[in-house]
């Protein structure tokens, strides 16, 4: 069998917050291509697993290779070469006030020296992606709708072309039939770009359409992984307890609110 080609490697990561250990040995590959998705409740460490990734905090020990190298300590100018590779969709969107639509999509594209006129087109065929037309390329963000601002964010996450793109929350403040459009739509992109992607939620509704694999972080650890359409089998209580939103079971109430 041949060696699995992994595009995101976190091996043995621990990270604390004075006494309070969020990551403790968290372990996670995710293949070349692969839609992984990480669950769990709040405040169990999904968001500073991402911000690891992305070069905001540092670990204090263990490994976080993509591509094959160890990113955990690497230099301002590699970070910048890694985090060319990445697109992301921010939880709220975390569209620019002052832009206009296309302006944000094009950001990242105009921050690497892409020329204005060449950064709107591309914009504008992203945003096509999205199911928006040329009639919002000039709105600013104030006057979209919650699920306009989240295709807007996902046109901007998928503009640069990136080889991997992080999901944060995807479908957060939206209303079931939004959130649902918009699970259809981060799959369509997906397909179109072939990136490997990691998302953080909560949403098992959006985990199932949109993973390949599922991943529960509980108490700084992976402490189940598989294919999605295992889940209901995985014969593990925590997981069970989190996918059924069950008050009674191993997890803390106080950790799932």
């Amino acid at each position: 069998m041949a060696e699995t080609d992994f595009k995101i490697r976190m091996q043995g990561v621990h990270k604390q917050f004075g006494p309070k250990v969020v990551l403790d040995g968290f372990n996670l590959d995710i293949a070349t291509g692969e839609s992984v998705v990480v669950i769990g409740g709040s405040g169990v460490g999904k968001s500073v697993m991402l911000k690891c990734l992305l070069g905001i905090l540092t670990p204090e020990s263990g490994s976080i290779t993509i591509d094959d190298e160890e990113i955990v300590g690497i230099s301002a100018a590699g970070r910048d070469r890694i985090n060319d590779k990445i697109g992301m969709l921010f939880q709220m969107a975390a569209l620019f006030d002052s832009q206009s639509v296309w302006e944000n999509v094009a950001f990242g594209l105009m921050a690497r020296g892409t020329p204005r006129n060449q950064a709107r087109d591309i914009a504008v065929a992203k945003l096509a992606l999205t199911g928006l037309g040329s009639e919002v390329i000039d709105l600013y963000p104030d006057s979209l709708s919650g699920g306009m601002k989240k295709r807007v964010g996902l046109a901007r996450a998928i503009a640069t072309d990136p080889e991997i793109i992080f999901f944060d929350e995807p479908t957060t403040g939206l209303d079931p039939i939004m959130g649902d459009i918009i699970n259809d739509l981060i799959v369509h992109c997906v397909e179109e770009t072939g990136a490997t992607t990691l998302t953080i939620t909560h949403d098992m509704q959006s985990a199932r359409k949109i993973a390949d694999k599922i991943a529960m972080i509980y108490d700084g650890k992976i402490i189940w992984a598989g294919p999605t359409d295992e889940i209901d089998q995985s014969g593990n209580d925590f997981v069970q307890q989190f996918i059924h939103g069950q008050i009674d079971g191993p997890i803390q109430a106080t950790a799932v609110v």
